[in-house]
């Protein structure tokens, strides 16, 4: 009858758009791991020169933003610069978005990376970590904190060093206290009675 072959037709719909749509978790977790077990991408010749290609256009564009907002901002400006700092904060970024590459090619099962896996990694990594550094909102993460707080980290680092063995133990408690007593004692200047 017409409305069985209605009610077919939609419970088939059905069927398919579960198949279409979002998989459970589980199957999920059972394709990650044999795709994992499967394979292990790296970038192609070709992905790898697009990505040095924007990556240098990327930091083009942070050294703008850094002269217009008169802010330096802890992304190298070249990747030269990221080179002669090889343990650098910037080398691990321009590796995790080699990384996020890699990860989408073997989602894919595939052998190499290719450049719209780097298209794909870029725009990931632009909208998460670029525009929150160019925000402000990651001060204080590693590889994102301005000199000024740098340089307060480095004195304060020296102060620690200075004031305790290295090897020492001692309770965060108690070096904060430590601490807090400098600088009230170096910045706090008591009323004068009189």
């Amino acid at each position: 009858t017409l409305a069985k072959h209605v009610m077919n037709i939609h419970m088939n719909a059905l069927q398919a758009t579960e198949v279409e749509g979002e998989m459970s978790l589980e199957l999920l977790k059972k394709y990650i791991a044999f795709c994992r077990s499967r394979c292990g991408p790296r970038l192609s010749e070709a992905a790898g020169e697009k990505l040095k290609n924007r990556y240098v256009l990327m930091r083009f564009g942070v050294r703008e933003h850094e002269l217009d907002s008169e802010k330096r901002l802890s992304i190298p400006i070249t990747v030269r610069e990221a080179l002669l700092t090889m343990n650098s904060p910037h080398i691990m970024q321009l590796e995790a978005v080699i990384r996020i590459s890699e990860s989408l090619a073997k989602m894919q099962l595939l052998p190499f990376a290719t450049e719209a896996h780097v298209d794909e990694a870029l725009r990931l990594f632009q909208v998460s970590t670029l525009d929150a550094a160019m925000s402000g909102s990651l001060a204080g993460a590693e590889g994102f904190t301005s000199e000024e707080d740098h340089e307060m980290l480095v004195r304060i680092e020296k102060q620690l060093k200075r004031r305790f063995a290295i090897g020492t133990q001692v309770s965060e408690a108690s070096i904060v206290q430590d601490f807090t007593r400098q600088v009230c004692k170096a910045n706090f200047q008591f009323p004068s009675h009189g």
